[in-house]
C-alpha cells in the first residue's frame, strides 16, 4: 500500500474551468500532486479541469467526485511556490501568533 504525500489544509477561493463552464470553487487541501475541491456542481470522474494561479495555468484530472466535492490530480505536478500560494487561508485566528519572547538563543 502506498500513501499519498501530506496535504495542507486551506480555504483558497478559485475559478475552475470545466467541460460545463467556469465554476467558483474552494480548494480545501492541497499538495504538489493534487487537491480536494468543494464546488457547487458535481463533476464526473475523468473530467479535465484548469485554473489560473499567479499567471500559471494549473491543469488536472478529476479522480473522484461525490456530493459537491472532488479530488483532482495535477498534470504536471505543482511547484513548491504554487503550493505555498494555494496554502493561503482566508480569515484564520489572528490572536494565535508566533511569539519569540522568552526564548533564549542557543549557541
Amino acid at each position: 500500500m502506498q500513501f499519498r504525500p501530506h496535504r495542507y489544509r486551506t480555504e483558497f477561493p478559485a475559478v475552475l474551468s470545466t467541460p460545463m463552464g467556469k465554476l467558483k470553487v474552494t480548494i480545501n487541501d492541497v499538495n504538489e500532486t493534487g487537491a480536494l475541491i468543494t464546488l457547487p456542481e458535481t463533476l464526473a470522474r475523468g473530467h479535465k479541469v484548469e485554473m489560473v494561479v499567479l499567471n500559471h495555468r494549473i491543469s488536472g484530472i478529476v479522480q473522484w467526485a461525490l456530493r459537491g466535492k472532488c479530488g483532482v490530480t495535477f498534470r504536471p505536478h505543482l511547484s513548491i511556490a504554487q503550493v505555498d500560494v494555494l496554502r493561503y487561508k482566508q480569515g484564520g485566528n489572528l490572536t494565535a501568533r508566533h511569539r519569540t519572547m522568552n526564548y533564549a538563543e542557543m549557541r
